[in-house]
């Protein structure tokens, strides 16, 4: 599959670099796909994924905004998901999920509205968990054999192109 990184500009700020992906010769990065989603009845949740992107470019990608979730991460952090929209485990809240490689570097993947507690059984987060950490995975093995790059210190990810199986 060919991944083609994106940086986004309107996020991005000298503390973070936040990239989003085309996969293959689709027409919406991952992240377009999710800010174009209808999500109704959790305007408050969004406005609090929106709040810690927006933070996190000023302040740094830190391993305390994410949801670790077996092996991807998502946002908003469980600290961040109000109380009313876990209730009876029918509706676990809005997943945003992503791969964070550095305090400086985050990538923006696509999410939607979790129903149960494992996402490799919610119908409506399944293909981005699944996306999320195949990618992480195929990621890192790029990074061990030099394929692709970035500095600890600075916001940019090269190549912004390549194969990766997923």
């Amino acid at each position: 599959m060919i991944v083609r990184f994106i940086k986004i500009k309107e996020l991005s700020t000298y503390k973070v670099g936040f990239y989003t992906l085309y996969l293959d010769e689709e027409e919406l990065t991952e992240f377009e796909k999710f800010d174009g989603t209808d999500f109704t009845h959790h305007q408050e949740e969004l406005k609090i994924i929106y709040y810690i992107l927006k933070t996190m470019g000023l302040r740094g990608a830190k391993p305390y905004y994410f949801r670790p979730e077996n092996g991807a991460e998502a946002l908003p952090a469980k600290k961040d998901v109000p109380l009313r929209l876990i209730e009876a485990n029918l509706d676990q809240g809005i997943r945003l999920y992503c791969i964070r490689i550095t305090d400086k570097i985050v990538i923006l993947l696509n999410g939607g509205i979790k129903t149960n507690q494992n996402p490799k059984l919610c119908s409506n987060v399944k293909r981005h968990f699944n996306i999320a950490w195949q990618l992480s995975a195929a990621i890192t093995r790029a990074k061990l054999a030099g394929d692709i790059h970035w500095d600890s210190e600075g916001t940019e990810l090269t190549p912004l192109e390549m194969q990766i199986d997923l």
